[in-house]
C-alpha cells in the first residue's frame, strides 16, 4: 500500500450507486444531445412518431427558402394600398343586399318547387289467339293489307259433325275488288338548302342585324339602346333598419350567441319602446306568395320575435315596451328603438 492513501473498504450500499451510474450516463447522454436544438415538446412527439413508424416517422422536408437570404425590411411597401373610398365600399354593400333583398322576393314570386309526378306505366293490349276468335275482330296497323278470310290454304277452326242435309249451293256473287292498301304515315320531306360557300380569307355572311340606333349630334348612343331593360317587380329591396338577430333556416332557434346584442340594445334604449320585427322564410324551397305559404312564414316570425322578447325582458326591458311585428319574407329579427 502506497503511503499516504487511506482506502475504504467498499460497502453494498457504494457497489449499487457505482452500478447505476453507467447506466444514468447512457440514458442521459440522448437526452443532453436532443435538447441542444429541441424542446421537450419535441423530443417527446419525435419518440412518439418513432414508436408509431410509417410515414410520420419520416423527416419532414425543410420549408422553402430555407436557405435564402433573408429579404430587406426597407423593400416592403410603404404606402397604403389603393382601396375603393369609405363611400364607395358601402354603395357596393347597398347594391348587393338589394340583390339578396330581390332574390328573396323572387324566390317568393316563383313558389315552391315543382314535384313531377313519375310517368305512367304503359300497359300495352296483348290480343291473345282465343280473344280475337271470340270477338271476331282484329287489329291492322296503318298501311297494313287486311287478313285474307278463311279459305283452303286457312282453313277456319274444326267443327264438330252435324248429321244434317247438304247446304244447297250458294248463288254466284260478283267478283270482289281488291281495294289498294292504304298509304303509310310518312314524315315530312327534309329540304336540304345549300350555303353558298365562302371565298377564301372572307367570313361567313351573318343574317339581318337590327336598325342602328338613331344617331344625335354631340352623342354617342351605346349599341344596346333599343334593348328593353329587364323588368324588375316594384318592391322593396332594402335591407330593413335595427339590430339582426339570426335564427337557424325554418326554426326558432337563435343561431350563435347574441348576448352581446342584447346588451348592446339594452343599454342604448334607455326608456323608449323597442320594435321587435320577426321574418319568416329565408330563401327556402318551399317560400313563395300563396295566402297559407305566408300564415305560414309570419306565424314563424312572430314566434322568432317572442324569442327575442323573452331574452330581453330577462335583462330588464318591461313587457309594455315591447311591440312585436312579423313580415313573410326576410331575416331573422330585427330590432329597432323607438319604433
Amino acid at each position: 500500500m502506497a503511503p499516504g492513501i487511506n482506502r475504504q473498504p467498499m460497502t453494498a450500499a457504494t457497489r449499487r450507486t457505482a452500478g447505476k451510474i453507467p447506466f444514468l450516463l447512457l440514458m442521459t447522454a440522448p437526452l443532453l444531445s436532443a435538447c441542444q436544438h429541441r424542446d421537450m415538446t419535441d423530443t417527446v412527439t419525435g419518440w412518439w412518431h418513432g414508436f408509431q413508424g410509417g410515414e410520420i416517422a419520416k423527416l419532414r422536408a425543410p420549408p422553402p427558402g430555407e436557405n435564402l437570404a433573408y429579404p430587406h425590411v426597407g423593400r416592403t411597401p410603404t404606402q397604403a394600398p389603393n382601396l375603393p373610398t369609405p363611400e364607395a365600399r358601402l354603395s357596393l354593400t347597398t347594391r348587393l343586399e338589394a340583390q339578396r333583398n330581390l332574390a328573396h322576393r323572387e324566390s317568393a314570386a316563383q313558389g315552391a318547387l315543382p314535384v313531377i309526378p313519375p310517368p305512367p306505366k304503359t300497359t300495352p293490349a296483348a290480343v291473345t289467339t282465343a280473344n280475337a276468335e271470340q270477338s271476331g275482330m282484329t287489329m291492322t296497323t296503318v298501311g297494313q293489307p287486311e287478313p285474307p278470310a278463311p279459305s283452303a290454304i286457312n282453313p277456319a277452326p274444326d267443327l264438330p259433325a252435324v248429321a244434317s242435309a247438304p247446304p244447297p249451293a250458294p248463288a254466284k256473287k260478283p267478283p270482289v275488288q281488291a281495294q289498294p292498301p292504304a298509304p303509310e304515315a310518312e314524315l315530312p320531306p327534309v329540304v336540304a338548302k345549300s350555303i353558298p360557300p365562302t371565298p377564301p380569307g372572307q367570313f361567313p355572311k351573318i343574317g339581318d342585324l337590327p336598325p342602328p340606333p338613331p344617331q344625335f349630334p354631340g352623342f354617342d348612343l351605346p349599341r344596346d339602346a333599343l334593348l328593353s331593360d329587364p323588368i324588375r317587380p316594384d318592391i322593396d329591396t332594402s335591407t330593413p333598419e335595427g339590430t339582426l338577430i339570426r335564427f337557424q333556416p325554418a326554426t326558432d332557434h337563435v343561431m350563435g350567441s347574441p348576448q352581446g346584442d342584447y346588451q348592446h340594445i339594452v343599454s342604448q334604449r334607455g326608456n323608449r319602446s323597442l320594435t321587435i320585427r320577426g321574418f319568416g322564410a329565408f330563401m327556402s324551397s318551399d317560400a313563395a306568395l300563396a295566402p297559407a305559404d305566408q300564415n305560414r312564414e309570419i306565424a314563424l316570425g312572430l314566434l322568432r320575435a317572442r324569442v327575442v322578447a323573452r331574452a330581453l325582458v330577462e335583462r330588464g326591458v318591461p313587457a309594455s315596451a315591447i311591440i312585436l311585428k312579423a313580415e313573410a319574407i326576410g331575416d331573422g329579427v330585427r330590432v329597432t328603438i323607438g319604433g
